[in-house]
């Protein structure tokens, strides 16, 4: 078991119905997130409700990790990796569904000036 632990350097978010192969089965996906670190790539499929979700899977050949979430995370996602410095990806090769990216520690009572913060004090 392997565990690993990157700096997320870029990321591209793709938007729109497509369908993938997974597993022989054909998956029909609504968003993608991809994070890029020098050497490691964590992707996570969006799925529209009701889309049966395959399991997640860890390429040694390809250094990635995929996930499939639902989609109505998504916005979580892009709000993270848009508003936040540094974002780290976590990759667990033997359990890759648990692969997860997170911020570094921030001050106590640091303000958000848009996104999820600003939704959250609006509401």
């Amino acid at each position: 078991m392997a565990k690993h632990v990157f700096e997320v350097k870029k990321y591209r978010v793709t938007l729109g119905d497509h369908v993938t192969t997974w597993g022989g089965k054909d998956v029909r996906t609504r968003g993608v997130v991809a994070c890029f670190g020098d050497h490691l790539r964590l992707i996570f499929f969006f799925l529209p409700e009701g889309e049966a979700s395959p399991s997640a899977v860890w390429s040694e050949d390809a250094r990635m990790a995929c996930s499939f979430l639902p989609f109505d995370v998504l916005p979580a996602f892009v709000d993270l990796l848009r508003n936040e410095k540094p974002i780290t990806g976590n990759i667990d090769t033997e359990s890759p569904g648990n692969s997860f990216i997170n911020t570094g520690d921030e001050p106590v009572g640091e303000e958000e000036r848009g996104g999820v913060g600003k939704l959250l004090r609006d509401s």
